[in-house]
């Protein structure tokens, strides 16, 4: 399994397929534009961007989430983990 970190240090970081992301993933599942994460005051949110095969945290399909330490967030067969430093 390949491990990567992204260091998120922008307001507002997308994820998705295309190389205009701030992550980008090779992941068939996902949509160009699958997700955005806000950054604000060092409290991130995750927010689904209408994706077509949606976004799992922990099991469950969200639209909006409030990250905290250890979530996983599943994009098709790509899995995000989110640690605070």
């Amino acid at each position: 399994m390949d491990k990567q970190v992204f260091p998120l240090e922008e307001k507002y970081t997308t994820v998705g397929r295309t190389p205009a992301n701030g992550i980008q993933i090779s992941d068939g599942a996902a949509s160009r534009k699958h997700l955005l994460i806000k950054n604000v005051r060092d409290s991130y949110t995750l927010v689904d961007l209408g994706s077509a095969n949606g976004t799992v945290v922990n099991g469950a399909r969200v639209k909006e989430w409030d990250l905290a330490e250890g979530d996983r967030i599943k994009i098709g067969k790509t899995v995000l983990v989110f640690k605070e430093n």
